[in-house]
């Protein structure tokens, strides 16, 4: 329900209207004199709650965070409104009368000066967290600081920076306690596990984050292993200019044949003919992941190929929403081709990035385990199984560029009002 207006001689009438239409825990947002009487604007607490979700959540999809800011501030009660002119009960003010339908523009307004309070109290409760962590739990508050700082997301740096102990004797001290956490919760699998057992391994992520590389360093390690007779590359991209010649002259090189897709039945025919070989690479197209052709592809790989497993590729370089859009595009395609989830992902292009933390992120809250890092362009050279203790330590320490991309104390807080009811200060 929207908001309703209310009109009477004057302001107790106006407010007895409130109270029996709308019940007792109404809440008044405006009040204001008109040449009929009184006029006053409420709502129900729950209405409103729901208004303010649908205007924080994306199209298409959930809000990002936990909670929204109406409830992330109300561990600390509001007992006024700026909305008010006049006596304005926030009060509860108990529902039947007639009521004027706030008009859209009028609504809108509302709750564009509302989202705006929401955040300018956010804010300021963010800076009163951020000052009790500091001088309750000041390890806790340097764990904080450094984990937003190399690129964390403010849920995992809450959930990571509880997990440390209160009393660390030193900032070294604090580093570790922080790999330590890291490393329990990032997940890697042992790439022989995953590729003695055979079978056909689908390759997907977006544009230019290196599959083609991937694949080949991959390739030329399959071939040392299982020999050139069981390994055989395949290729949807038809798109890319050069694509299919660079993953031939790959395959040329480490001598292993390489076939190019059209359709879900070429990719069953190819794979009939292929049946004899132990491993089958299969490059795909590199898209955006908002693009309808990353479905189709997903749909043709099922299609075509229903026992196929599938391997995240991502890039270091990408940042934090990006990756976990990336990821989220990835799985919801996977499971709409009925294809179950993604197996373990890859993270590429590691020598470039500034900072590592938002890639062990998204793969750390996804619970997406890791295969290899690849490092370079160089083929096979440049690829290694993870390294836990190398991951935590490069995602904690982002390469240094200048004082102005550091990250102050007084910054903090800015930071930390979208998800304030993250951040609670250990006593």
């Amino acid at each position: 329900m929207n908001p309703q207006k209310f009109l009477a001689p004057n302001v107790t009438e106006a407010l007895k209207l409130v109270t029996q239409q709308l019940g007792g825990d109404a809440i008044v947002l405006t009040t204001r004199d008109t040449a009929q009487g009184v006029e006053i604007i409420a709502i129900t607490p729950g209405d409103l709650a729901l208004l303010s979700d649908s205007r924080l959540e994306p199209a298409g999809g959930k809000q990002a965070s936990h909670e929204t800011p109406a409830r992330a501030v109300a561990a600390e009660p509001v007992k006024a409104t700026p909305f008010v002119k006049g006596p304005s009960p926030l009060a509860h003010v108990p529902a039947a009368g007639t009521a004027q339908a706030v008009s859209a523009a009028e609504m809108d307004h509302l709750l564009a000066e509302f989202a705006q309070v929401k955040q300018l109290l956010q804010t300021h409760l963010s800076e009163k967290v951020w000052g009790e962590m500091q001088e309750h739990s000041p390890r806790q508050a340097e764990a904080l600081r450094l984990m937003l700082h190399a690129g964390f997301s403010p849920s995992l740096c809450a959930d990571i920076v509880k997990s440390i102990p209160t009393e660390l004797p030193s900032a070294q001290a604090v580093h570790q306690a922080l790999q330590q956490q890291i490393e329990s919760r990032l997940q890697v699998v042992d790439p022989l596990s995953v590729f003695d057992p055979g079978g056909i391994f689908a390759f997907v992520g977006p544009t230019g984050v290196g599959k083609t590389t991937a694949i080949a360093k991959i390739a030329a390690r399959c071939v040392l292993r299982y020999g050139r007779d069981q390994l055989a590359l395949l290729t949807t991209d038809t798109f890319r200019i050069g694509a299919q010649e660079q993953l031939q002259v790959y395959a040329k090189i480490i001598g292993v044949p390489v076939a190019t897709l059209r359709d879900s039945e070429d990719l069953a025919a190819k794979i009939k003919t292929l049946g004899q070989r132990h491993i089958v690479l299969l490059d795909t197209t590199g898209v955006n992941q908002r693009d309808i052709r990353m479905l189709e592809q997903s749909q043709l790989l099922q299609q075509g190929a229903p026992e196929l497993k599938r391997i995240l590729v991502v890039s270091s370089t990408t940042d934090l929403r990006t990756q976990e859009d990336v990821i989220l595009m990835h799985q919801q395609a996977a499971r709409s081709a009925q294809g179950g989830s993604i197996q373990a992902a890859l993270i590429t292009k590691t020598d470039e990035a500034a900072q590592l933390g938002p890639a062990v992120d998204c793969l750390i809250r996804h619970q997406l385990p890791l295969m290899f890092l690849a490092n370079g362009q160089r083929v096979p050279e440049d690829l290694s199984p993870a390294n836990l203790p190398y991951l935590s330590h490069r995602a904690l320490h982002p390469r240094v560029l200048g004082e102005d991309m550091s990250l102050g104390n007084d910054q903090l807080p800015a930071l930390m009002a979208d998800q304030l009811s993250q951040w609670k200060p250990v006593r």
